[in-house]
């Protein structure tokens, strides 16, 4: 899989940063969204792993439409600060 170079330098830059990602699968009608930490990108096989409420997961780079930076949800920082006392 070859990523631009541009994408590659502003995925960067959101590593480690709590974002808002919006998918959408090849076929489907609607998009999806999902808020989490953009905890890694794998270029070479062309996935993101997100730590969101749901757990640790993954997204195929190719079905990502958007990427917005943003602020933590109070459930989020709620849940992590619960689980770490």
């Amino acid at each position: 899989m070859v990523v631009k170079k541009m994408v590659r330098k502003y995925m960067e830059k959101l590593k480690g940063s709590y974002c808002k990602i919006v998918t959408k699968e090849p076929g489907a009608d609607r998009a999806s969204v999902v808020t989490g930490i953009l905890e890694d990108v794998d270029y070479i096989d062309g996935f993101i792993t997100v730590d969101s409420l749901q757990g640790l997961g993954c997204l195929s780079i190719d079905t990502i439409i958007a990427i917005k930076p943003k602020n933590k949800d109070r459930k989020y920082i709620k849940k992590n600060c619960s689980t770490n006392n």
